[in-house]
């Protein structure tokens, strides 16, 4: 009897940890857009359905936009047509050979004001 018992919790052991590692694993797959993605931020020159492009410091950068193109953020979710031209956008990326693919496209944030001293 004992030994059922140890047999029955050494499975149960197992089951746990394997739903935890799969778990472990779907959210790594979901964080790596965000996390060490690089980065560009600028204003929309143009968007379309499959590219956006925004211009910064460096020039302009064009991303190809696809089904799996993020626009917006969790709380304030949009749409490709939802950016315009003129829009402060952050653009989070990868690139694949000399081709940048936007992983998510969403409104950069308010420019902090400096205080006075």
């Amino acid at each position: 009897m004992k030994k059922l018992w140890t047999v029955v919790g050494l499975s149960l052991i197992a089951a746990v940890a394997m739903v935890v590692s799969a778990s472990a694993a779907e959210k790594g797959k979901a964080g790596e857009k965000a996390k060490g993605a690089p980065t560009c931020s600028g204003k929309v020159v143009s968007v379309s359905s499959d590219c956006i492009v925004v211009k910064n410091r460096n020039g302009e950068q064009k991303f190809a936009v696809n089904e799996k193109t993020r626009f917006g953020t969790k709380t304030d979710p949009k749409k490709c047509g939802d950016f315009k031209e003129g829009d402060a956008v952050v653009v989070s990326f990868k690139e694949d050979g000399d081709k940048k693919c936007a992983l998510s496209v969403r409104t950069a944030p308010p420019p902090k004001k400096k205080e006075a001293k």
